[in-house]
């Protein structure tokens, strides 16, 4: 007989117990019995669950699922959720990325793809743009998406009645209408930025066409928009002032590319970095969307992914020569920004998140058209250059003597003039002389106003003088905390050479809305974001200078504005490098600003949040490049099922 056979004979043997022998079994058991029996069928189970649980996990995959609200806080607050006007607000750029479409979108990498346009062809000579719809394309009411919405947003845009911020780019542009889903667009001349221009998001004309361009900005579809995106609006709550507190945006099922599977996002919003740090620390939110190099150990919670890119934005001194005539002189800006250690700002102020530059990013061209190295940290060369300028040192009590005996003859020649315009008859012999209590309160003015000018500030040395007034100097910038600390170390720089060198931090709403439009600061500590195209035509050219415009150093040259149309009219990478190169070197030359910084950002976000993916930014509003791909909710399918 076989080993097999044996082994066959001997499992007939064994008796199995039925189902109703195994019910009564627990009564023939003790209790000791009973233990090891009900542990034995325990480990039984559990093993069996478990070896079930691996097999199923074995057999399928972890795949996104549709489900789950992610929080976002920003610092600011929205004020024209509106594509042609979100370039002049972050925090409104971000929500027009969520809720809007343009022709095209700048990807996960930076590249210029389609979006609304199925494809594009570009004519020989450059000039002409055809570009064709999706046809699948709605608006969240539902209502299809044409050529005549797109035809009606650009129009808008180069409407001067408007104030769109991104009308130069616009400019020289000709738009028709093909069909439906054709339109054709016309230069003059080639425009390398075109494409990127028209990644600005498309408004619906059916719901905007009634409103007059002079009221664009006062609707209320800026706050409670019908869009095209990948979420949808659907409500704000307001504090008693009525400053929106909150944003809610839902999955929009109808998106013509994946929908998201986040279900909803909502945006808080926040005054200062302070409050939204502890807001996401205490778990109110689920990440911190104004993008900003983050000082160590301030976020305390655990379960947080910190993203890290580099950001193609420059913080930068802006001088006002329209508004402080001593910046009117190259030697003075040379020398202020001789004055400032760059290296420290880094180290100090950015913890290391940033790098010292010298000039504007031009990103993507030739080594020759990246900024220069920045200027050397040189308090004895900014010394010499202000010597050579002829601003004196003056002792601090020299100078309060000086400025108290010019309070004291502006006195005398006003009792001149009192007496002069009294009857003949009343006049006295004399102009009466000036008191003791006037002088004494002149001096206690002078000494108080130098003083009070900037309580906790490095000591001056000495005053820089020149035709008995003091070289002077206030840096305005936003009540953000980085800035501001990067500000007092500027102005005690500053103050070390004998500069009356302040700072005036305002809040930052306040700054964008009344400040920078009106021009209305001698210096301005600010960061200014590069486009998806490097272009720096917004900043710089001279028909920026007023506001909407961003030339925030009310610079003119005309050199410089050749330069600019120039590059802008040519498809060729390299002419474009080579005007570029140019437009720097002038740039170093005239000084018009003092280039500080370019930063590394972060952007904490929970770690219940997956598939956040964070490349190449070109504006904040890139970090939702791949938000379709964002998930919280999971389910699991079977290998063999894909």
């Amino acid at each position: 007989m076989s080993f097999l056979e044996r082994l066959h004979q001997w499992f007939r043997l064994i008796r199995v117990p039925t189902f109703p022998q195994l019910l009564r079994l627990p009564a023939v058991l003790d209790v000791r019995e009973r233990i090891i029996f009900a542990g034995g069928l325990l480990a039984l189970v559990s093993g069996f669950v478990l070896l079930a649980t691996g097999w199923y996990r074995s057999a399928t995959d972890v795949r996104p699922a549709v489900g789950g609200t992610y929080v976002e806080g920003v610092v600011g607050d929205p004020r024209h959720v509106n594509p042609i006007f979100a370039n002049a607000n972050d925090v409104d750029g971000d929500l027009v990325r969520l809720l809007y479409t343009g022709l095209f979108r700048v990807d996960a990498e930076g590249a210029i793809v389609p979006d609304l346009a199925e494809r594009s062809e570009v004519s020989a000579d450059q000039k002409t743009v055809t570009i064709t719809l999706r046809n699948d394309i709605r608006w969240h009411d539902g209502a299809e998406i044409t050529t005549d919405d797109v035809l009606f947003t650009i129009r808008l845009i180069q409407d001067a009645n408007v104030g769109s911020p991104v009308r130069g780019s616009f400019r020289g542009v000709t738009v028709e209408r093909v069909d439906a889903h054709t339109l054709k667009l016309t230069i003059d001349r080639p425009f390398a930025v075109l494409l990127s221009a028209l990644t600005v998001g498309i408004l619906p004309e059916h719901l905007w066409s009634n409103i007059p361009p002079t009221h664009l900005a006062l609707a209320d579809l800026n706050l409670r928009p019908i869009g095209s995106g990948p979420f949808r609006f659907t409500m704000l709550t307001k504090d008693k002032r009525g400053s929106v507190r909150s944003y809610t945006m839902e999955r929009y099922t109808g998106y013509h590319r994946t929908p998201a599977f986040l279900e909803r996002i909502t945006v808080r919003f926040f005054p200062d970095q302070e409050q939204l740090l502890a807001a996401f620390n205490g778990r109110e939110v689920d990440g911190i969307g104004t993008l900003a190099a983050i000082p160590p150990n301030t976020i305390t919670r655990r379960d947080v992914t910190t993203h890290t890119t580099q950001f193609p934005s420059t913080t930068a001194i802006f001088l006002n020569p329209r508004r402080d005539t001593a910046v009117r002189d190259v030697l003075v800006r040379r020398a202020l920004d001789a004055a400032v250690d760059r290296p420290a700002l880094v180290t100090e102020v950015l913890r290391g998140s940033g790098t010292a530059i010298g000039g504007p990013l031009i990103i993507g061209f030739s080594p020759d058209a990246d900024p220069p190295s920045p200027e050397p940290f040189n308090p004895t060369k900014a010394e010499e250059l202000l010597d050579r300028a002829k601003w004196t040192r003056v002792p601090p009590e020299q100078f309060l003597t000086m400025r108290t005996q010019a309070g004291l003859r502006a006195l005398e020649e006003e009792k001149k003039k009192q007496v002069a315009a009294m009857p003949r008859n009343q006049r006295p012999k004399t102009v009466p002389p000036v008191t003791d209590e006037e002088r004494s309160a002149i001096e206690t003015r002078v000494r108080t106003e130098f003083d009070a000018a900037c309580t906790g500030c490095t000591p001056l040395p000495y005053v820089r003088v020149r035709n008995g007034e003091a070289l002077a100097v206030t840096m305005t910038t936003a009540d953000i905390p980085e800035l501001v600390a990067m500000a007092a170390h500027i102005r005690d720089g500053w103050r070390s050479i004998g500069i009356r060198a302040t700072v005036d931090a305002l809040p930052i709403e306040r700054l964008r809305a009344e400040t920078i439009p009106t021009r209305a600061y001698d210096a301005l500590l600010f960061s200014q974001v590069l486009g998806p195209d490097p272009d720096p035509f917004p900043f710089w050219h001279s028909s920026q200078v007023r506001s909407p415009g961003l030339n925030l150093a009310a610079f003119t040259n005309k050199t410089i504005d050749k330069l600019l149309e120039d590059a802008r009219a040519t498809m060729d990478h390299a002419v474009r490098a080579q005007k570029y190169a140019a437009f720097q070197k002038i740039l170093a030359e005239e000084r018009p600003a003092i280039f500080l910084t370019t930063p590394t950002v972060a952007y904490p976000i929970t770690s219940a949040v997956h598939g956040v993916r964070i490349g190449k930014l070109t504006t904040p509003a890139d970090r939702f490049a791949t938000i379709t791909e964002w998930y919280i909710a999971t389910d699991r399918e079977w290998r063999n099922a894909k």
